[in-house]
C-alpha cells in the first residue's frame, strides 16, 4: 500500500531548521555534516561560479555553521511503485530508497542502512513527517538522516 503518500512534497528548507532539529533530537554531532550535505552555504567555485559547500570541513565557522546560509527548495517523492527519493534545489536526485505504508499514520523507508520509520499526517495538500529516531542514536547516520528528511514540525506542500 502506497497511497496517500504518492506524489511530490516540497518546501523551502533553512539551515537553522535542520541544525535546530538535530540539536533537539540530541544529534548535534551531525549538524556540520547535514548543513554541508544540504548545500545551504554558497561558496565560490574556481570558475567564478557559485557552488554549495558540500564538505563539513569547508564550513568557515563550525561554531556558527549556518552563517551565510541561503534557503533551499527541497522535495521528497513517493511513487506508486513504492520508490522514495529526494530532489535538491536544482532538481537533482540526492536520495533514494523504497517505502511502505504500515498504517494511516506510519511508513517505513528502506535504504542501504537499517529501515527508518516515520509518522506522518496529511491535511489537504500539506504533510508533516515525524521520524521515529532509531535506537542507535546518536552515533548512527540513519538517526540524523531521519531528522534531516523529516524537518519535524515543519510542513511540506504537495506539488504533484
Amino acid at each position: 500500500r502506497v497511497e496517500p503518500l504518492v506524489g511530490t512534497w516540497e518546501r523551502e528548507t533553512r539551515c537553522q531548521e535542520v541544525a535546530s532539529a538535530l540539536e533537539r533530537a540530541g544529534l548535534e554531532n551531525w549538524v556540520l555534516e547535514f548543513v554541508a550535505g544540504n548545500g545551504f552555504i554558497p561558496a565560490p567555485a574556481e570558475s567564478g561560479e557559485i557552488r554549495a559547500v558540500t564538505d563539513p570541513n569547508e564550513i568557515a565557522d563550525p561554531s556558527d555553521p549556518c552563517k551565510g546560509a541561503v534557503p533551499r527548495v527541497h522535495s521528497h517523492f513517493f511513487t506508486p511503485g513504492g520508490e522514495f527519493g529526494s530532489l535538491d534545489w536544482n532538481g537533482d536526485q540526492v536520495d533514494d530508497g523504497t517505502y511502505e505504508i504500515l498504517d494511516d499514520y506510519t511508513f517505513v523507508i528502506s535504504k542501504e542502512f537499517p529501515d527508518v520509520t516515520f509518522n506522518y499526517s496529511i491535511q489537504n495538500d500539506t504533510i508533516t513527517f515525524d521520524p521515529v529516531i532509531p535506537e542507535c542514536a546518536p552515533g548512527c547516520f540513519e538517526a540524523a538522516w531521519s531528522v534531516s528528511v523529516a524537518y519535524p514540525g515543519e510542513t511540506w506542500d504537495r506539488v504533484s
